[in-house]
């Protein structure tokens, strides 16, 4: 979820009152009847119609934001839908969408089997090209829903997040709508709920959710803040998983710094591979950074790894450098395996003067089995040419 900011807004206007509820699927429907209303007051609502519905077995409370998302990206987190990234949305799916559940009507396209064999290319070709850049986005409407065991729960047991045309399990309990809402709003609730005392597996959902909010200058904050405290460090790892869809310099800088100060292995780990997916050029400094000046090894071991998928000539010629110069013979051997990923056969050269040159026959070892690996004529010739040396 990365790139330019390019504006295609999906709207529509329905209204309905909140107490002519829209039946759908053996689930109910209830509209809050002023979307203008503050989130707050709105959940409030939400939460005393339930009691005045007599809900019983449970109920879900939702809303929508506005979220720039990849074009052909989609994201869902029910029981029956679960998938964050590319998915080949053809035609309509078996169950009906969260749209029409909500608002009786449906924007997701009808396709010919033709139509439908052209959109999996462009998908197909789409994901391709985003391996290295980031692609067009769109603005989507992404619904986050909160699930509650019974009209006296306090707390939510679960929350979850679906595009408003990606189809959604209610599993048959009544729905209470708060329509579109602005991400100050929204963070701010979600965080409010983070700082009760709830179990951490919700709490890792709702960090999940933040982290997801298009807007950096409220979600940074409150992930560094969750970076910096004495959560538990699966908490604190998901917070720096979150950062990485965040293209700033400030979460740039506190991904650097976690990598490679933080008092958890794991949180440290976290911190590397969301570099990782970060396009900002900064991302590779810092990765250059810490595969050569963090002590820890498994750490800078990662750092390497991850070079391999921002290919540069800088990040060939430190890959090489690391071969060479460093102390650590495992160290070595990653920077030949990342040399070897590079795409395009950019570490070829480097990996043919490694197999030839370096004073360690382990490390000519690698390079040559690496040259072997990739069919690139260059390594062929290579090799030959190492066979007939004498």
């Amino acid at each position: 979820m990365h790139g330019s900011k390019k504006l295609f807004i999906v709207s529509f206007l329905v209204l309905l009152l909140a107490s002519s509820p829209l039946f759908s699927f053996s689930s109910r429907v209830f509209h809050h009847p002023r979307s203008t209303d503050k989130l707050s007051k709105r959940w409030d609502w939400a939460v005393q119609e339930a009691k005045k519905q007599g809900v019983e077995d449970g109920f879900w409370i939702g809303y929508s934001i506005k979220r720039l998302m990849g074009e052909y990206s989609y994201i869902s987190s029910t029981s029956r839908y679960h998938f964050r990234g590319y998915h080949p949305f053809l035609s309509r799916l078996e169950d009906d969408t969260l749209e029409k559940i909500i608002y009786g009507r449906d924007t997701s396209p009808v396709l010919s089997g033709e139509e439908q064999v052209k959109l999996a290319a462009k998908i197909a070709l789409a994901e391709i090209e985003n391996r290295r850049r980031p692609g067009r986005t769109v603005w989507k409407d992404i619904a986050i829903l909160f699930k509650f065991e019974s009209r006296s729960s306090q707390v939510p047991e679960a929350v979850r997040l679906n595009n408003l045309t990606l189809p959604f399990d209610l599993e048959g309990f009544s729905l209470f709508w708060l329509d579109k809402t602005e991400d100050e709003e929204s963070v701010s609730l979600l965080s409010s709920l983070y700082e009760r005392s709830i179990p951490e597996q919700l709490k890792k959902r709702i960090l999940s959710a933040i982290g997801f909010h298009g807007s950096p200058e409220l979600v940074v904050p409150f992930l560094d803040k969750v970076l910096k405290s004495k959560e538990p460090d699966s908490l604190r790892g998901r917070a720096a998983s979150e950062l990485e869809d965040h293209e700033t310099e400030q979460a740039l800088k506190i991904l650097h710094q976690t990598a490679k100060n933080d008092r958890s292995f794991e949180v440290r780990k976290k911190a590397v591979y969301a570099l990782e997916d970060m396009y900002l050029p900064g991302a590779t400094e810092a990765l250059i950074d810490i595969a050569r000046n963090t002590p820890h090894t498994e750490i800078r071991e990662r750092a390497i790894s991850s070079l391999a998928e921002k290919a540069s000539e800088k990040v060939a010629a430190t890959l090489e450098d690391l071969a060479y110069e460093d102390e650590n013979t495992e160290v070595q051997k990653r920077a030949v395996y990342a040399l070897e990923d590079l795409p395009d056969g950019q570490g070829i050269p480097y990996l043919i003067k490694i197999a030839k040159t370096h004073w360690k026959v382990s490390i000519r070892k690698r390079a040559i089995n690496c040259l072997g690996d990739s069919g690139d004529p260059r390594a062929l010739q290579a090799l030959i040419d190492i066979l007939k040396e004498k």
